[in-house]
């Protein structure tokens, strides 16, 4: 950029005469810069951050002080021995810069001059709102890909789930039934041999409750299954149809809010299949008259509390069979506690607990 020098006064301080002090050189980061007129501002751009202006000293011999200021920026005059200001990184916008001398008798007229730093765009009005839309809409996309990506993995997993669901059932399920009636042909045929009876009934039994439990897992798999409300439901249905054919009053007990969702499909799964080992030792082994199932939600978790009036049994001795084994396999599953307590002639209590993630 380049400037002509221009003199604002013409007189230095001489006897009484009184005139504005001459602007001697512009200094704009360094190098030398002018005006072309006293009417117009020296024009600096908004990386000009470093403003040097030096006036012509006072030839009298007095003792002279300089006085200069801008007072959009301060109002105090700061004083100096030395005709010369020193700014740095001015913000955009217009500037006046004052300046006079004085001595012990003597005073200069004030002079002025115009500055107008231009605004750098980070300066301008519309910068951080810009910066907030900017913002905003990055969160928004952020926002939208997730749950557009959480959208399509909830499909890809619904649709695994159904596969598998299909899969066990068409061809698993097909499997086992062809099993159940080849024994079933078998046993008409070996009954010249009845020592082989008892291992066709215990292949039959197992059978039946291979299926059974392929069916419970093809059902917690389903996503059409995925509510409080069939989970509880099927339990109530399970307990009526399994107790009632041993004569066993069932009374079912829930306190949970069928419309909240409560439990993952692992959970659901986990916490049916306890349930229903707990209901089929009851009408098994507990030689009970009345049973209570109570679903209660609170301090973060469900619990299932399962009473009988039965016989009970003492939980230090060992026993046949898979119940008690399968309520410590379960109770090692995460968020999953179950506990059993019992006493020979008061009956069992058998607890779940499901911790809420």
């Amino acid at each position: 950029m380049k400037f002509l020098l221009f003199i604002l006064g013409c007189f230095c301080l001489l006897g009484t005469a009184k005139a504005q002090l001459p602007l001697r050189r512009v200094l704009v980061n360094g190098k030398p810069a002018s005006i072309t007129s006293i009417s117009q501002p020296i024009q600096l751009a908004a990386a000009n951050n470093d403003l040097v202006l030096d006036f012509e000293a006072s030839t009298t011999h007095d003792s002279i002080f300089y006085f200069y200021r801008i007072p959009s920026i301060n109002q105090a005059w700061s004083q100096s021995l030395y005709p010369s200001a020193h700014y740095q990184n001015l913000s955009g916008g217009r500037y006046t810069f004052e300046i006079y001398a004085q001595s012990k008798n003597h005073k200069t007229p004030v002079a002025t001059l115009s500055l107008e730093v231009k605004e750098a765009f980070w300066q301008k009005w519309w910068f951080w709102p810009s910066i907030a839309v900017y913002i905003l809409l990055v969160v928004g996309i952020g926002i939208y890909l997730f749950f557009l990506y959480d959208f399509r993995q909830k499909l890809k997993l619904q649709s695994i789930r159904n596969q598998i669901a299909s899969d066990l059932h068409d061809e698993v399920g097909a499997n086992l039934n062809s099993i159940a009636i080849f024994v079933e042909l078998l046993r008409q045929k070996v009954k010249d041999n009845p020592a082989l009876l008892p291992i066709l009934e215990r292949i039959t039994s197992n059978s039946e409750e291979t299926v059974t439990l392929m069916r419970d897992t093809v059902w917690a798999i389903n996503p059409t299954n995925d509510s409080t409300e069939k989970l509880v439901e099927k339990m109530r249905f399970f307990g009526i149809e399994i107790l009632s054919a041993k004569n066993i009053a069932f009374t079912f007990d829930n306190q949970l809010d069928l419309k909240k969702e409560y439990f993952s499909m692992e959970q659901r799964r986990n916490l049916y299949l306890v349930y229903k080992e707990a209901i089929n030792n009851i009408a098994k082994h507990a030689l009970a008259t009345k049973t209570t199932c109570t679903l209660t939600s609170k301090n973060g978790s469900v619990e299932i509390h399962i009473i009988d009036n039965g016989v009970g049994f003492d939980l230090s001795q060992t026993f046949e069979g898979n119940g008690l084994k399968n309520f410590k396999l379960r109770s090692q599953e995460e968020l999953l506690n179950v506990s059993v307590r019992s006493q020979k002639g008061i009956g069992t209590q058998v607890t779940i607990q499901i911790l809420l993630g």
